[in-house]
C-alpha cells in the first residue's frame, strides 16, 4: 500500500496542493486527473519538495530509486542518440534489449534523442521506463502525443503491468483512455482530491472534464 499523507506544496504564497492524501493498493493502475496531477506526481517522485506530507510505503518512506518516473514531455542529454539512451539503462539497470517495446513504439535508433518530434521523444521515454526493473512506475500523461494504434498498445501494456506485480502511477488529462485500464481514478481540484472513483464508474463519470489546466510546476 502506498499512502500519500496530507501532502501540501506551495510556491510562494501560493498553496498549488493542500492537504492530498490517497491510499493506493499494490499491484493496481491508479489514474489521477484534474487541475496538479502532474505536480502530485513529480512531488510522489521526490522532484517536488512538500511543505508538509510524506509518501510511503507499508509504513516506510518511499524513495526514488524505488520508482521510475515518464515525464509528460521527455527531454534527453545533449549529443546522446536514442541507442545510447537505451545502452545506459541497459548498463545501469541491467536489462536486456527492448527489441518488442522498439516495434510497438518505433523511434530512429541513431537519431540525436533530443531533436527527436514529440511523438517520437514520447515513444524513446515510454521504451526507458518501461525497461526499467521497478516496482512502482509514475506515468505522466502516457497517452499524450501517442496516435491511436499506439494508444491501444499503451493500453494493453498497462493492464499487463498492473498483473505482475507492479503499481502504477498515470495521469492524464482525458478520461476515456483510462477506461477499462485504471482500477480507479483520483480527481484533483483546487489543490485537493475532490472524488475518488472505481473502475466501473469511470464509462459514466460526469462532470469531469476533458481536459484540465495544470498547475504550474516547481
Amino acid at each position: 500500500m502506498i499512502t500519500i499523507d496530507t501532502l501540501r506544496v506551495r510556491e510562494g504564497r501560493r498553496i498549488l496542493l493542500d492537504g492530498v492524501t490517497m491510499h493506493l493498493p499494490g499491484n493496481a493502475v491508479h489514474g489521477i486527473t484534474g487541475e496538479g496531477r502532474s505536480l502530485l506526481l513529480r512531488t510522489v517522485c521526490g522532484l517536488v519538495t512538500p511543505e508538509t506530507g510524506s509518501v510511503s510505503e507499508s509504513g516506510h518512506p518511499l524513495q526514488r530509486r524505488e520508482m521510475a518516473f515518464l515525464e509528460a514531455d521527455p527531454h534527453f542529454w545533449p549529443g546522446l542518440t536514442a541507442r545510447d539512451c537505451i545502452g545506459l539503462v541497459r548498463y545501469n539497470d541491467r536489462t536486456e534489449y527492448p527489441e518488442a517495446l522498439i516495434r510497438r513504439f518505433p523511434v530512429p535508433l541513431d537519431a540525436e534523442a533530443r531533436t527527436l518530434p514529440p511523438r517520437e521523444r514520447k515513444h524513446l521515454g515510454i521504451i526507458l521506463t518501461l525497461m526499467r526493473d521497478k516496482r512502482i512506475l509514475l506515468l505522466d500523461e502516457p497517452f499524450r502525443e501517442l496516435e491511436p494504434e499506439r494508444l491501444f498498445v499503451m493500453q494493453q501494456l498497462l493492464l499487463h503491468l498492473g498483473t505482475e506485480g507492479r503499481t502504477v502511477l498515470l495521469t492524464s488529462g482525458k478520461i476515456t483512455p483510462l477506461e477499462g485500464v485504471c482500477d480507479d481514478l483520483y480527481l484533483l481540484g483546487g489543490g485537493r482530491v475532490l472524488a475518488r472513483y472505481e473502475h466501473y464508474e469511470l464509462g459514466r463519470v460526469a462532470g469531469i472534464p476533458d481536459s484540465g489546466s495544470e498547475i504550474p510546476k516547481n
